[in-house]
């Protein structure tokens, strides 16, 4: 389900595809896909990129490349959700920190995977099934695990 509330700017490029629900793919538990764009937030979206019932929440920017593939059930968010402060987050979300992700050309996440705030996932990389990215990863190497690091270089 796509959820673009006023004031959004997106882009999807060609050949984009986005499973969803029972039957489409087991490794994505039947769940629906959901991708929520807050207001004045930016998607970028490019050519041939697939995904299989993966959660976007978007605060400011998501720009993901071309050729990407994004395995079943991948969650990517720009934001924290909520404030850090306790006091604060008992009454409302303000100071909720957010930092735009990037996902470049020929990229390949694999299942289940976390994709957070701030980081940028450069061309040609693999990211192994299951990581949780908190930080940038360079160009060129297969990434994996909690937190997600380098366990391979591809060049």
């Amino acid at each position: 389900m796509f959820w673009l509330i006023g004031g959004v700017k997106s882009k999807i490029g060609d050949n984009f595809y986005l499973s969803s629900g029972n039957g489409v793919n087991p490794i994505a538990s039947n769940l629906q896909a959901d991708v929520y764009v807050e207001p004045g937030a930016t998607l970028t979206i490019g050519n041939n990129v697939g995904m299989s019932s993966t959660r976007l929440w978007i605060h400011e920017s998501v720009r993901i490349g071309n050729n990407v593939k994004i395995g079943g059930c991948v969650l990517i968010t720009d934001t924290d959700a909520y404030p850090m402060d306790y006091v604060v987050r008992r009454s409302s979300n303000e100071g909720t920190k957010s930092a735009p992700v990037v996902i470049e050309d020929d990229v390949w996440i694999g299942a289940h995977c976390i994709i957070l705030k701030g980081v940028t996932i450069g061309a040609r990389r693999v990211i192994g099934a299951g990581s949780v990215v908190t930080k940038s990863i360079p160009v060129d190497c297969v990434a994996a695990g909690n937190p997600c690091r380098v366990i391979k270089n591809l060049k």
